[in-house]
């Protein structure tokens, strides 16, 4: 590290991301020593935010690129490597000092991170995630800068950042991005937005880029048009071909992902086996070349291809790698094999070994039960559960009289896949000795939802589509009957120890107006290895409250609020065998 000169910048561009910012700085401060934010229009409290947690703030107007964008807060680094991220990413709990190590590096310019990228409806999950090795360290000062007025990606002089001659340095640091976790109605927005501007970099080009043909592709894809994806996907390739360019792996996974989707299992064969012989380590490919197999009667063929899944691991991350590619989902296509071939001792082996990777994974647990002979309406989601979005059940809540100090209230966002009710009854009690009150946030929820607050004695907030956190924070806020508020998701789990420290806290007099920063752990099994452990707002004082996130689960503290860090770890257990009682069967 040079005398005087920073090691790392931080560098970001955003627009009304006071929801997100705050999370992704917090996550990221210990590892960098300068930090640039680029606001490119907000008109919320994002630079606020930012300010308050040391970020040099830069305005400048938004022109339809985010390459140009990113480029503006290059100009301003002064530290010898760049980091850039965006608003709704962050770095894996106490990870980010081990982005100091660069300044070991001598002869490299670039340096990449595992990213995983959440795919899940709502909420978080590693089982509904996409993980990648993607470059987000660079050499400041070389030339590098970003290209693409959509899905920027980095350029070398001369040479794309992915074709660079020699493989970036990867540091073991991981970046949790939360962005395809948003609702219905905002994930419409942004890929009409994307689409528009891809369009306009192709059109009339008479050989476009291969990359923007392939996020068009992805675009269509992620609202569900797969046969537009497939067809955009194959120019894709087409174009690299014609520019003498080996098509890239992610051509191939999104081309085999859509004919899998689209159910044309005999027009994925045999090509793909043509696409696996230039990509033999990407276990993506060998899942669905399993399924096409299964699929088209070849049980046996299918077997081996699924086999060789689990051989291959999940680990080869300069592909993008789908969360269960090399453990869950081979398992339980091959427990499909199985009973196809009226075998169903084999399948119930390898269907327990998919819950054994994932104890969540519902599809496996369905069909066990089946095996098993049982009941599974109750498994399923409870009847009731259409997605009805409306005000809160409590229209004209009374006038309340002030409340103890240390009372507080339990908010639990409820979704369509956290059932059944029996299942969060059992769970759910554990929790009761620290709740004074109830709040069910129901996300897509009839009236199962009113049900279980009736059970809890608490009230029933709707979530609807397009509300934000901060409108979603003033209507809890009107039901609060308590000072305190602690967020938890079904199933998180607590140790007896830490259970008892929230209770001391409780009863204490020292909590004063304070935001209280709690572990989370995604991972059952890892919770001492700190590995999928992130830092999350989930215990505070009505008055420290700005908003609160539904995706990232937690709250948004306002600027400049004492928030405390306390050595209490929730685990995110969603093991439904866990919570059953004798008259209800779970699975």
């Amino acid at each position: 590290m040079k005398a005087n000169v920073p090691l790392i910048s931080l560098c970001m561009i955003v627009k009304d991301e006071e929801s997100w910012i705050g999370r992704c700085l917090s996550s990221v401060r210990q590892g960098v020593d300068e930090i640039i934010v680029v606001d490119t229009g907000s008109r919320d409290r994002t630079m606020d935010v930012a300010h308050g947690l040391g970020a040099k703030i830069l305005q400048y107007p938004w022109k339809d690129s985010f390459a140009e964008a990113r480029n503006y807060s290059l100009r301003h680094a002064t530290g010898e490597w760049v980091l850039w991220m965006d608003a709704d990413e962050e770095i894996a709990e106490a990870e980010a000092v081990m982005l100091r190590q660069v300044d070991g590096l001598r002869d490299s310019k670039l340096v990449s991170l595992e990213t995983v990228h959440f795919s899940s409806p709502f909420r978080p999950r590693p089982d509904e995630a996409y993980r990648l090795e993607q470059c987000r360290l660079f050499r400041n000062g070389e030339g590098i800068q970003f290209t693409g007025d959509i899905h920027e990606q980095l350029s070398l002089p001369g040479q794309h950042a992915g074709e660079a001659s020699s493989p970036p340095i990867r540091l073991p640091v991981r970046l949790f991005h939360y962005g395809y976790l948003e609702s219905v109605t905002s994930l419409k927005s942004k890929h009409e937005r994307n689409l528009k501007l891809l369009q306009q970099s192709v059109s009339g080009h008479p050989n476009p880029d291969p990359w923007s043909l392939y996020h068009i592709a992805s675009e269509y894809q992620r609202t569900g048009e797969y046969a537009s994806a497939f067809q955009q996907v194959n120019l894709a390739i087409a174009a690299s071909l014609r520019q003498n360019r080996l098509p890239p792996s992610l051509f191939y996974k999104l081309k085999y992902s859509c004919l899998v989707t689209m159910g044309s299992f005999r027009e994925g064969w045999p090509g793909i086996d043509k696409a696996i012989s230039l990509y033999p380590d990407y276990v993506d490919l060998h899942l669905y070349k399993g399924c096409i197999l299964m699929n088209i009667g070849q049980v046996e063929a299918a077997i081996s291809a699924f086999e060789h899944c689990l051989d291959l691991g999940e680990n080869a991350l300069h592909n993008m790698v789908l969360s269960g590619a090399g453990t869950f989902y081979p398992c339980y296509y091959m427990g499909n094999c199985y009973e196809m071939c009226g075998m169903p001792v084999d399948a119930e082996i390898w269907y327990r070994r998919a819950l054994h990777y994932s104890p969540g994974f519902i599809m496996a647990a369905e069909k066990l039960a089946q095996l098993k002979g049982k009941v599974i309406a109750e498994a399923a989601l409870p009847s009731g559960f259409p997605v009805v979005f409306g005000p809160s059940l409590r229209q004209n809540p009374p006038p309340q009289t002030p409340a103890p100090q240390n009372t507080w209230t339990l908010a639990v966002l409820l979704r369509k896949e956290d059932g059944p009710r029996s299942a969060l009854h059992i769970w759910a009690e554990k929790w009761k000795p620290l709740a004074d009150d109830w709040i069910i946030i129901a996300a897509g929820v009839g009236g199962d939802a009113a049900t279980f607050a009736d059970e809890l004695e608490g009230h029933v907030l709707h979530l609807s589509d397009d509300e934000d956190p901060f409108q979603l924070w003033k209507r809890m806020k009107e039901d609060l009957t308590t000072p305190y508020v602690l967020w938890l998701n079904p199933y998180e789990d607590i140790s007896s120890d830490d259970l008892e420290t929230l209770a001391i806290m409780k009863n204490s007099n020292d909590m004063h107006e304070t935001m209280f920063t709690l572990n989370l752990c995604w991972q059952a099994g890892e919770i001492d290895r700190k590995l999928w452990r992130v830092r999350r707002n989930r215990l505070a004082h009505r008055e420290a409250i700005l908003g609160c996130n539904p995706v990232s689960g937690e709250f948004v503290a306002i600027p400049g609020i004492l928030n405390q860090s306390i050595s209490i770890t929730l685990l995110d257990n969603k093991n439904f065998g866990q919570y059953q009682d004798n008259n209800h069967s779970v699975l």
